[in-house]
């Protein structure tokens, strides 16, 4: 256990005997006023927590490129349709910190305890343990991995969906954090060869470290590649993890006979397919794999729930097998949050992982 995680638990017991002193402490969270706006908002943690209640100290949360830049531009699908999302909009859900004080009727959680939880980004979380989703960090798993195992649970719904099985080839298109981690999470499952392709090289480096086979289009010819190592017969899984609509095609082209291309990157948009030529005719499977996908019950037809996938990832992060060097290119402090929503806007490609930083 690294510093920083021995001075988070110290800080949650002492706070907590704070919190127990005070009457009431104030708190901040992101919140989106309107499309690009975006500010602090002021909130009481209590002196005692409600029954149910967990207070969590934030030591970092993610900032997700995918759905809240989405709904920071204003160009998520949502506000399009007849229903849009309604502002203000909390930001953010991949928060990591420790338990600082819990309600009378928690029994599950105490203070000290290291959590990943699903919370907006702030400098303390106030949660109810009946409804917000929360994970115990193993000893060995740092906060940092705790917040991108969040990222981590959404690309292993592509590969669950992608039904990834021993020796077949993988295409991930798009190596984001969510094509990084559904890169590896294929390779785990026993995929040969995996191959990664983005336009930009520091990316296709940190994916030719896990043993990805990562190509830059502009230096090599995907298709001819792919031809080349698979003697023709093309990707039995094709991974689409860019959220361009307009790759989607390219997807279902490396795909083979009976191919399954798996949409996990969002794709916010059309795109003009020539159905019969790239799905028809070859018999490919064109998949959906949003993360609401997992967000069911336990059953014994799909015991693969949101809950059991954040598990296995924080597992793979404690035993080894999951990599997380260089996924961070930014580590930021709360006050440049509005600058880097901007430039993730504006220069998307200039980032990969930004992490907000609650503690010194």
């Amino acid at each position: 256990m690294d510093g920083w995680q021995n001075r988070m638990r110290d800080e949650a017991k002492a706070t907590g005997q704070q919190l127990k002193r005070k009457n009431r402490m104030r708190a901040r969270r992101l919140v989106c006023k309107a499309i690009r706006q975006i500010e602090w908002e002021s909130f009481e943690i209590p002196e005692v927590p409600a029954p149910h209640e967990v207070v969590v100290k934030s030591a970092c949360s993610l900032i997700s490129a995918g759905t809240e830049l989405a709904m920071y531009s204003g160009s998520h699908i949502g506000f399009s349709g007849p229903d849009p999302p309604q502002f203000p909009i909390d930001m953010g859900y991949a928060l990591a910190g420790a338990v600082q004080a819990v309600g009378c009727k928690v029994t599950e959680w105490a203070e000290g305890d290291r959590v990943v939880v699903y919370a907006s980004h702030g400098d303390w979380a106030l949660c109810d343990v009946r409804t917000t989703k929360m994970w115990r960090l193993p000893p060995d798993v740092t906060l940092e991995q705790g917040a991108l195992a969040v990222m981590g649970g959404i690309s292993a719904v592509g590969v669950r969906q992608g039904r990834v099985d021993l020796g077949e080839t993988v295409i991930v298109l798009g190596l984001g954090l969510i094509g990084q981690f559904a890169a590896q999470l294929s390779r785990l499952s026993g995929a040969r060869p995996v191959i990664g392709v983005d336009l930009l090289p520091n990316r296709v480096r940190i994916a030719g470290a896990s043993g990805v086979h990562a190509l830059n289009p502009e230096q090599s010819d995907v298709r001819q590649t792919v031809d080349d190592i698979t003697g023709g017969h093309m990707a039995e899984v094709v991974i689409e993890a860019t959220g361009n609509p307009h790759v989607v095609a390219q997807a279902l082209d490396l795909a083979g006979d009976g191919g399954r291309v798996v949409l996990l990157g969002s794709p916010r948009g059309t795109a003009e397919i020539d159905l019969y030529r790239a799905v028809h005719h070859k018999g490919v499977s064109l998949i959906g794999a949003h993360a609401r996908v997992s967000g069911h019950p336990h059953t014994t037809q799909d015991p693969w729930t949101r809950e059991r996938n954040l598990d296995l990832v924080l597992q793979l992060f404690a035993d080894g097998s999951l990599q997380s060097e260089g996924l961070i290119s930014h580590r930021i402090q709360p006050d440049d949050v509005g600058e880097t929503y901007e430039m993730l806007v504006e220069r998307p490609n200039s980032f990969l992982g930004v992490l907000i930083e609650w503690t010194s």
